[in-house]
């Protein structure tokens, strides 16, 4: 049975990013639209022997707003792989679930994403 745990969720930011493949995704004067979700879990021990008590998320959220300006990504695949990379050198957490949505793709959905859920010792 695992340990203890706690967790940090950063909900629904929404970002304005250079994403995908398809022809109207390509523009970079019109970013796509995009959701993110992310839920960090930390050994509950581990987190309250951080500075302060706590972890601070401030720098991973930092780094959301900057995929604003960046390059074109063609797939959410390798933006997911960025941000985990960044969720597990910016904290301890042992576990993290991203959930990437582009809202604005097919008008018949609500969105299409990616949902990735991965614990630190399976992540490369």
């Amino acid at each position: 049975m695992p340990g203890s745990t706690i967790a940090i969720a950063l909900e629904g930011a929404e970002l304005r990013v250079n994403l995908g493949e398809h022809a109207w995704e390509k523009h970079p004067e019109h970013p796509t639209r995009l959701r993110v979700h992310l839920v960090l879990t930390f050994d509950y021990r581990t987190y309250h022997e951080q500075p302060g008590g706590y972890v601070n998320y401030d720098p991973l959220r930092a780094f959301l707003k900057r995929l604003e300006g960046q390059p074109h990504i063609a797939k959410l695949e390798t933006l997911s792989k960025q941000i985990l990379s960044a969720a597990f050198t910016m904290t301890p957490a042992t576990r993290v679930r991203l959930h990437l949505s582009k809202p604005d793709i097919f008008p018949e959905m609500d969105g299409v994403g990616l949902i990735v859920d991965v614990a630190r010792e399976d992540f490369a």
